[in-house]
């Protein structure tokens, strides 16, 4: 929750009011007038997951920008998943158990912010997991099998030479603080690994006998050869009250100050699972809180990769119709040339402009049409006429590029739409395996193996009981007409706008039905961007004479030899499709 402060707390009761505001509210907003001191500036506590922050800014901002700065860094401090204080107690209390008189055995650094101790104790092999990447800080057993650099970094090999081979004392937590200290005997020497999970600070160093770092994972204002001093603890509140919302523990039935009586056999460590629940359970809602961030990283690359693309696409867009509106203007030169042709007899040398009868209007209106008074009459009529095949050519091969361009930057805005909505649609194909998902073993227990959401197109049964395909998503477009449709069979869309591919499958040698055209014509209106107007434009050929647009995305591609059709969505046609579009419909959502 978050809570704007309209009064002060500059008084007792002042101080009074901020502990009960603090508690009650996830990111607090103090007004300058409000603030404990005098000093005019606007500050922003988060208390989620243990963490307290505070963001001071001098008045020269607006006050509308301040609050929204604060709010998107309260923000980020409420989103961080570091281990709290409570768990950490715990977890403590279950490696000192689990680790104290073993064996370093291995030690490894599969990620920039992660290392990995292997220790043997008691006949079995225990595997600790440190991360002090500052959003998901925390300490625990593992069972996964981490994946290693081929060359170790070189402070995983600093600890190697340190501390592997050596026997742990004891596992500790400093009081009231997420600051584990882990005592190592090894090569005839005493060393203590401190895991520091304090948020942006978070960090591991390795100390000496007398406490003087020898060197640290990340980088620190505490540098190697001074005494290590743990940051000063601002806490006031009592370890075991709750300092905010605990976000691992809200997620599952139990409690920070309840034991753990079950664990996930999925979440085992390496040794007894059983006997460490929370270091289980941690770790299960840990991998799913970091493939959650993993998903989001590759969600927002994608969005700016589109956005890129989309950018140039519109610009390829603005060019080709550009082009097309200057040889516009030549779209008559074809009729006024044959008017001309006519007339020849009537122009003379440095005629400028000569009068015709246009023969091609019922009403028979004369025509004034200009001259090159350069040109001989032949060389005219000739000028016309080429102008008339530039109009023609730019139409023959800007008109489809065109097409195919808007077709894309529509495909590439609603892919961009379903990423920011955070919702992928069935209509922008492989957005949930570019974003890392993975269909569930379960997910389709109750759908049909032939059914047609597996095969990727919609099956209609025309009123002359010929079969019409309707593809869903580009790729299935693509399928269906490439790979399914027959080079004679009949192949839909609606002209000039994204939408769906349709097939009417035909027996050789079979004329299409009149009925069947217009049930398939319906269609390819419904399953278009032209749904909505209800009337539009759709194109037919032979599915022979429709082929792939070279360098892009599929389902687009290049029509010849078409028909067009004008067509208005009949409520009785579509009542008459319906059972079967309905049942298609409800298995789509399913």
């Amino acid at each position: 929750m978050i809570r704007t402060v309209s009064e002060g707390y500059r008084d007792r009761q002042g101080l009074a009011r901020f502990a009960r505001d603090l508690r009650q509210s996830d990111i607090l907003l103090i007004a300058p007038s409000c603030m404990l001191t005098s000093t005019a500036w606007t500050c922003c506590f988060a208390r989620s997951s243990g963490i307290r922050g505070r963001l001071a800014m001098d008045r020269k901002h607006g006050s509308r920008n301040l609050s929204d700065r604060l709010v998107r860094w309260g923000s980020r401090a409420y989103n961080t998943m570091a281990i709290s204080l409570s768990e950490c107690e715990q977890v403590v209390e279950e490696l000192h158990t689990a680790l104290s008189g073993g064996w370093i055995q291995k030690i490894h650094q599969p990620q920039p912010l992660a290392l990995t101790l292997d220790v043997y104790r008691g006949g079995s092999t225990h595997r600790l997991l440190m991360s002090v990447e500052p959003r998901f800080a925390r300490l625990h057993l593992t069972s996964r099998k981490y994946e290693n650099p081929a060359s170790p970094p070189s402070f995983c090999l600093f600890l190697r030479a340190h501390l592997q081979g050596g026997r742990i004392h004891s596992v500790a937590q400093a009081a009231g603080d997420r600051i584990v200290y882990i005592t190592i005997a090894a090569h005839g020497k005493q060393y203590t690994l401190v895991i520091a999970l304090i948020g942006q600070q978070s960090n591991v160093f390795l100390l000496d006998e007398r406490s003087v770092i020898l060197r640290s994972l990340r980088p620190s204002r505490q540098h190697s050869g001074v005494v290590y001093l743990p940051p000063k603890n601002n806490r006031e509140i009592h370890p075991t009250e709750s300092w905010g919302s605990e976000p691992l523990l809200e997620t599952g039935s139990h409690s920070a100050t309840q034991p753990f009586s079950t664990a996930s056999p999925s979440a085992s460590p390496l040794g007894s699972a059983h006997r460490f629940p929370l270091s289980a359970y941690l770790e299960r809602v840990y991998d799913e809180k970091e493939q959650e961030a993993v998903r989001n990283h590759h969600r927002n690359q994608r969005l700016v990769q589109l956005r890129k693309t989309l950018k140039r696409i519109r610009k390829r867009m603005a060019a080709l119709e550009q082009d097309l509106a200057a040889v516009a203007r030549y779209r008559e030169y074809g009729r006024y040339g044959e008017l001309l042709k006519g007339s020849l007899h009537s122009i003379s040398p440095g005629d400028k402009t000569v009068t015709v009868i246009d023969y091609y209007d019922p009403q028979l209106p004369e025509l004034t049409l200009s001259l090159d008074p350069a040109k001989d009459p032949s060389g005219n009529l000739d000028e016309y006429f080429r102008k008339y095949q530039k109009y023609v050519s730019a139409e023959r091969h800007l008109r489809p590029r065109l097409e195919a361009t808007k077709q894309e930057a529509s495909r590439l805005e609603r892919e961009i739409f379903a990423l920011e909505r955070g919702e992928p649609s069935e209509a922008i194909p492989g957005i949930l395996e570019t974003l890392g998902h993975r269909p569930s073993p379960h997910a389709r227990l109750d759908q049909e193996p032939g059914s047609s959401k597996a095969r990727g197109y919609r099956e209609f049964r025309s009123q002359d009981g010929l079969p019409i395909l309707v593809g869903k998503t580009a790729s299935d477009n693509d399928a269906l007409t490439f790979k399914i449709a027959a080079p004679d069979d009949l192949w839909l869309h609606a002209r000039g706008v994204p939408g769906s591919h349709v097939v009417i499958r035909l027996p050789k040698s079979h004329a299409v039905p009149s009925t069947t055209l217009h049930d398939a014509a319906t269609l390819a209106l419904w399953y278009s961007d032209l749904r909505k107007s209800g009337r539009g434009e759709v194109l037919y050929t032979k599915r022979k004479f429709v082929k792939k647009a070279k360098g892009h995305k599929p389902g687009v591609v290049h029509v010849s030899r078409e028909q067009t059709l004008w067509i208005t969505l009949d409520a009785a046609r579509l009542e008459r499709l319906k059972p079967r579009r309905a049942t298609e419909e409800r298995r789509n959502s399913s």
